[in-house]
């Protein structure tokens, strides 16, 4: 029951995140707008790609790391690779920083270096917690991180300092953040060889682009709609991304922790006990974004409505993109099982394949149908991601045993909670109390639905108890 016990944990503290940026995300929307909320996630959405070298560095270390020896000189490789990153990328925001403020729409070129640097510094920490198989600790720590950063920024906003003081609090939580981190670590530097250095800079050269095609999915749509709709949609869209990935949290947990326990058994060419946890990993995936999706179509313009009237607009884009989140979520756990046996070629040719679609997709169906074409891009390039993910991880290994009967459970009970939710949302109060109260009913019903459905779930639940976890 580790592993149970580690996604419980890190899932935990995914919650406690997902709570720490609605909170930033509800106090932004009301005090700056749909508008102001629109910058700050174009200016957030160009950090993301500027840092795609360092993520790309990142992702490395975690699997060098995770194969358990010469660990101490893969992080100092990490380390000093991104260090270099870091003071790179930073001196060219700087030098174009006329470009960089013209796109973003405000005087901010400065402060988007300094993120760029504490960013850099939270993705090569969390590497190496992750390749340690510290993944409930990496989970607390971004959580950690998100409660400091939605304080601060609120507290800045609070008083008077807007735009920039949403960025000092965003750069200056990740550094703190990075910081702590290195503490938690296990593994201490050693002097790395040429060995090192081209065994990490071999897994590299595959991810970026996995790093490209994550940044994609959940950025690409936000830069491209910069320029064609006003900040405005954009501060609408980024909150309906924010709901919708809020529902992935379950599969992005057992993502983590799974990849390291993939990767060790890899190595040992265990493949009975790789599709055992792939199975499992697909049981979870949808546990919420299934039902997130029922519920959406029935309470969703609530939901949004509870950040400012404004904002409910936006209810067909969040359908769609809870659609999106949910596809590309069970397409994640074939591409992380394909870097976990070591086959980043693998995963560079789907990877390539998923942004040259997302690219083209966005720019087309953007310039025709506006932020729906952005929705719908989404959502057919998740769907593609997914295919082509099974597909290899079939000729890999052999075809994945997709859980089926759980998935129908799950759909089972979603129905079930759907029906108690539209018979008390036409007679409850249409107060933000009143919609949290049906989210609360509806999952309750949902859950208990299904612990009643699914003897496996029912078993993991009982298993996960305090009584009986064992270490």
């Amino acid at each position: 029951m580790r592993l149970g016990r580690t996604t419980l944990i890190h899932f935990a503290s995914q919650v406690g995140v997902s709570l720490a940026g609605f909170a930033a995300t509800f106090a932004i929307a009301r005090v700056l707008g749909a508008s102001g909320l629109g910058t700050y996630a174009v200016a957030v959405a160009l950090l993301f790609w500027l840092n795609i070298p360092a993520s790309a560095v990142g992702s490395a270390v975690n699997k060098r790391v995770s194969e358990g020896s010469d660990r101490g000189s893969y992080l100092t490789v990490g380390f000093l690779l991104n260090a270099a990153v870091a003071a790179t990328v930073a001196v060219g925001i700087v030098a174009f920083g006329e470009q960089v403020n013209d796109y973003v729409g405000a005087s901010v070129s400065g402060l988007v270096a300094a993120l760029v640097v504490g960013n850099v510094a939270m993705i090569t920490v969390i590497g190496a917690l992750n390749g340690q198989k510290k993944v409930a600790q990496t989970g607390i720590l971004r959580s950690v991180e998100r409660v400091g950063r939605t304080g601060f920024q609120v507290a800045l906003i609070l008083l008077g300092y807007k735009l920039t003081g949403l960025l000092v609090g965003h750069a200056v939580s990740l550094a703190a953040a990075a910081v702590l981190g290195v503490f938690l670590f296990e593994v201490r530097p050693a002097r790395p060889t040429r060995k090192h250095v081209r065994r990490l800079a071999e897994y590299a050269r595959y991810s970026w682009l996995g790093t490209i095609k994550t940044r994609a999915f959940g950025w690409m749509d936000t830069i491209v709609l910069a320029f064609f709709v006003p900040s405005a949609l954009i501060g609408i869209y980024e909150v309906s991304w924010t709901l919708a990935s809020t529902l992935a949290l379950v599969s992005n947990s057992v993502q983590k922790t799974l990849f390291p326990e993939l990767s060790e058994l890899s190595v040992e060419e265990n493949y009975d006990r790789v599709h055992h946890y792939i199975n499992e990993g697909l049981v979870f995936t949808g546990v919420f974004a299934i039902p997130g999706l029922f519920g959406a179509a029935v309470i969703g313009p609530r939901l949004l409505k509870i950040y400012r009237p404004e904002f409910t607009r936006g209810a067909t884009i969040l359908l769609v993109l809870i659609v999106a989140r949910t596809l590309a979520a069970f397409g994640a756990q074939f591409l992380s099982a394909i870097n976990a046996i070591d086959r980043p070629d693998v995963a560079f040719r789907i990877n390539l394949v998923f942004v040259v679609s997302n690219v083209v997709l966005n720019v087309g169906l953007i310039s025709q149908f506006g932020w729906y074409g952005a929705a719908l891009a989404t959502a057919l390039s998740a769907t593609i991601t997914l295919v082509l993910g099974y597909l290899a991880l079939t000729s890999l290994i052999g075809r994945p045993d997709v859980p089926y009967r759980e998935m129908a459970h799950q759909f089972g009970a979603s129905l079930v909670m759907t029906g108690a939710v539209y018979a008390l949302a036409g007679v409850v109060p249409g107060s933000h109390y009143a919609t949290v109260a049906l989210v609360l009913v509806g999952g309750a019903v949902y859950g208990a639905t299904l612990v009643v459905l699914s003897t496996r779930v029912r078993q993991k639940a009982v298993a996960l108890l305090p009584a009986n976890v064992t270490a």
